[in-house]
């Protein structure tokens, strides 16, 4: 706990006079419920004029954002009872997205943040904005905390809802060690080009906003218009998941300010964190969890270099172990005992993780276990191959043989005189794909689309 207090006090959210700032956030949260919303009404009150959010179109100060949050809230007040799961849809901009699921909150919801094309989950909706307020009594009501209900990303079957409920002890330890890693700081403008709907880019707004920082919401802009924002606002702190770090890299652009490079949600190649390394220099983490366990690991600019391809060590209140035959367990944030991952990977000495793929795509070929990630990461360094996804099909000789899905501007005898030049027969890919790989609203390969075409 004192590391957390430690690293709580750096990020500047509590001021001069740390002990009144956080009495004063309990006596807020306590009157507004202990939520996300009521960190935003403490922020509202200790600093009303200071920028929270803007999305490109609209700004709001926190006592904007506290006053829009009120409003929805009463016009919200008896839609539905506390503990309602309700489906949350982003048409309305990102900025009042945030404002919706705030309220959500403060009215003790369940809300469940919705991609564009997740339908048919049975979920009770809000009123729309233009509605009449709905009649019910007045006043707030005692505050009943609600939560954020995340769903699976789709990338390896159906999306689904995860229940799973965070442990306060365990949130706390890795909420320190975040903070004591990323050095958030409420003057450190924060950029974020990635969907609300998501773990990533929820977490990131509850960072923060947590911490007062600015934050510019920037999910769908081009990559010049990314490199824009970072220079212009001066930001410090940039989420981003492998594609969109990847198509950045790809474009002209600076950000002199910047010290923070949080990528996480889908694998990081060593080729990229290398290419982000000779770009911008120390300032790529790479976090791995899944929306089942919550946040497990993070590497730093440190691990990277020492381990490249690894996502680092177990962060504290979390632990992780390698089973025997290779599947990643974890327990802490949200689980208690042991749980799959559903990932394949190795511990080093140093108790880094190192993944080697989805369990479920694990390639055995002529008895010898082959982790598609072995073969991706060496297909990335084809020149002009943008992502690829391999899985395996029966063989007769071997029992599997791998194919490749390869998107980029490359041709087949290319990749297949690369694939002559490094690998034995049993390894080269029975079949090449070419083509844009099938993606999730977040940007990661759809493999389970890829599994069905195979």
């Amino acid at each position: 706990m004192r590391r957390t207090w430690a690293a709580v006090r750096a990020t500047g959210a509590l001021g001069e006079r740390p002990v009144r700032a956080a009495l004063s956030l309990l006596r807020c949260l306590g009157r507004e419920g202990p939520t996300l919303a009521g960190v935003v009404a403490w922020q509202a009150q200790r600093a009303p004029e200071r920028l929270a959010l803007t999305d490109g179109t609209e700004r709001l100060t926190y006592a904007e954002l506290q006053a829009r949050v009120q409003e929805r809230v009463r016009a919200w007040r008896s839609a539905h009872p506390p503990g309602t799961l309700v489906g949350l849809e982003a048409a309305g901009g990102q900025v009042a997205f945030v404002v919706d699921l705030l309220a959500g909150l403060r009215l003790g919801w369940r809300v469940v943040p919705l991609a564009p094309d997740r339908e048919g989950m049975e979920l009770a909706s809000p009123p729309p904005p233009s509605s009449p307020s709905v009649a019910g009594r007045g006043g707030w009501g005692p505050p009943r905390a609600g939560r954020p209900v995340l769903m699976t990303s789709g990338s390896s079957g159906a999306p689904r809802l995860v229940r799973s409920a965070v442990r306060p002890v365990a949130a706390l330890r890795v909420a320190g060690a975040l903070l004591d890693a990323l050095r958030p700081h409420r003057d450190a403008p924060v950029v974020l080009p990635l969907p609300l709907w998501h773990g990533h880019g929820l977490a990131t707004l509850a960072l923060a906003l947590g911490v007062g920082a600015p934050l510019h919401l920037r999910a769908g802009a081009s990559p010049e218009a990314i490199w824009t924002t970072l220079e212009v606002e001066d930001a410090e702190v940039l989420a981003v998941v492998p594609t969109i770090l990847h198509r950045l890299l790809a474009a002209p652009g600076n950000a002199p300010r910047l010290r923070v490079v949080l990528s996480g949600s889908a694998p990081l190649s060593p080729g990229m964190a290398a290419a982000t390394r000779a770009r911008l220099g120390d300032v790529l983490f790479d976090a791995f969890g899944s929306t089942e366990l919550g946040v497990l690991t993070l590497a730093t600019p440190a691990d990277l270099r020492a381990a490249p391809g690894s996502v680092g060590r177990p962060l504290p209140g979390v632990a992780v172990r390698v089973a025997p035959d290779g599947r990643v367990l974890a327990r802490g944030l949200l689980r208690r005992g042991w749980h799959p991952t559903g990932d394949l990977g190795v511990l080093d000495d140093s108790a880094r993780l190192t993944l080697r793929g989805r369990a479920d795509d694990l390639m055995v070929i002529g008895g010898e276990n082959v982790w598609p990630a072995q073969l991706e990461n060496a297909l990335l360094d084809v020149p002009g191959v943008v992502a690829c996804a391999v899985l395996p099909v029966p063989c007769a000789e071997y029992g599997q043989r791998p194919v490749a899905f390869v998107e980029g501007d490359v041709d087949e005898p290319t990749l297949h005189a690369f694939a002559l030049s490094r690998w034995p027969r049993r390894l080269r890919p029975a079949r090449w794909v070419l083509g844009p790989l099938p993606r999730t609203p977040l940007g990661k390969v759809a493999r389970g689309v890829l599994r069905a075409r195979l």
